[in-house]
């Protein structure tokens, strides 16, 4: 397992405040700088798949929408106009050559379609108004007291939005001439609820659909480690481990973090706290970014795959035993982690 190949590119476009500006305004070195990181994410993803190949191994790699897109896209978001004096930056493929590169309308990502075909995606949902809030708080925190206004095209307009999922699903699920019917990768919708909240009954489908071992699925797991925490927080930084410190410290799946339904979600309740905690012009924004999102949130929740309904010995709470190989995954993870460090510093 790997992932966030793209994340150095994003989180130097970030750290650079080069969301803050047009594309049309960057520099000639800034311009070149994020190429040199996109590209380079390509590289370790490419060199992950031919290591899998060589092992004859099932390849698995997370990876944020937002992450992926190409920095023309996102810039064109952000500023909701278009962009005439820059044409979009795509990587090199070597072992592409003597093959048409193409990319299709939806894809908005820097990977071309021929390699996206490739790949059988899973879309991990939750609903906006428990992730956007979320965000907005370790933003917040890292930025110190800047206030949305400032950073908001830094990061938040870019990722406050399901637009990047919405529209590579469509992507997948639109007819395109380099695949076809019979071999393209269907994907696969899951919504964190149903993880949380039905996990016996939704994962071993999903392990179906997908070519993995659903015997290897466990429940509970050991705390990460002190002195773990310490060294992958000084690995990746404040900023990144702040988003990894509740499933470092947890030891199994969180009920509490999906107590209610997707359906019964009231934005306006939610809002009022909001307003209490964030002050009113934090919460209105947020508002804004949530109800912008519930149409692709909705449109992709109404094609999730769904739990299998609950059977009398499913009732029953197996016991599962704990696995000690979470020490063993995170060292793993601190290794690539250092890598992506050492990339960055070189800039």
């Amino acid at each position: 397992m790997g992932g966030y190949f793209f994340l150095p590119a994003f989180m130097m476009i970030n750290e650079a405040k080069l969301h803050n500006r047009h594309l049309d305004d960057w520099t000639d070195e800034e311009r070149e700088k994020v190429k040199f990181m996109y590209q380079a994410g390509f590289d370790r993803l490419q060199a992950y798949v031919d290591q899998a190949q060589a092992e004859d191994k099932i390849l698995f790699v997370k990876e944020h929408a937002n992450f992926m897109a190409t920095p023309l896209k996102q810039s064109e978001y952000a500023w909701s106009r278009n962009i005439v004096h820059e044409t979009d930056w795509k990587p090199e493929f070597p072992q592409l050559r003597g093959s048409k590169v193409q990319y299709s309308t939806l894809n908005d990502t820097v990977l071309p379609d021929s390699f996206l075909h490739q790949i059988q995606p899973t879309f991990l949902i939750r609903h906006p108004a428990l992730v956007f809030p979320s965000n907005l708080r370790v933003t917040m925190k890292n930025h110190g007291e800047t206030s949305t206004e400032v950073i908001k095209r830094m990061v938040l307009d870019i990722s406050m939005t399901m637009r990047w999922s919405r529209r590579l699903y469509d992507f997948y699920t639109t007819d395109h001439p380099l695949a076809s019917r019979r071999s393209r990768a269907q994907p696969v919708i899951i919504d964190a609820y149903d993880v949380t909240n039905a996990p016996r009954q939704l994962l071993p489908r999903f392990c179906a659909l997908t070519g993995l071992d659903a015997s290897k699925l466990t429940f509970t797991w050991q705390r990460t480690p002190d002195e773990i925490r310490a060294r992958l927080t000084e690995a990746t930084g404040p900023a990144i481990a702040s988003y990894l410190s509740t499933i470092w410290a947890s030891e199994g799946i969180m009920k509490e973090k999906a107590l209610d339904s997707p359906e019964a979600i009231d934005i306006d309740a939610e809002a009022r706290k909001w307003r209490e905690e964030f002050g009113e012009d934090e919460a209105r924004r947020l508002e804004e970014w949530v109800r912008q999102a519930m149409p692709d949130y909705h449109y992709l929740w109404e094609r999730r795959l769904k739990p299998k309904p609950k059977g009398k010995e499913e009732e029953k709470e197996a016991k599962i035993n704990v696995k000690p190989s979470r020490p063993l995954v995170l060292e793993k993870l601190l290794s690539a982690l250092r890598s992506v460090r050492r990339l960055l510093q070189k800039l």
